[in-house]
């Protein structure tokens, strides 16, 4: 069986994935613990779409 492949160019799955990150992070009732791992994934995203040219 075929496994589905993803339409979306590598910089628009990460220009999705940062947009999806900022909004999780903005949203109320999220500990600190999980404030930080949002940031620590938006650093990282934003790292890895500077390298791709996203």
């Amino acid at each position: 069986m075929p496994v589905p492949t993803d339409p979306r160019t590598p910089q628009q799955r990460v220009r999705d994935q940062l947009a999806a990150a900022r909004t999780r992070l903005v949203q109320e009732g999220i500990s600190r613990r999980e404030r930080a791992q949002i940031a620590d994934r938006i650093h990282n995203l934003t790292e890895q779409a500077r390298r791709i040219g996203a």
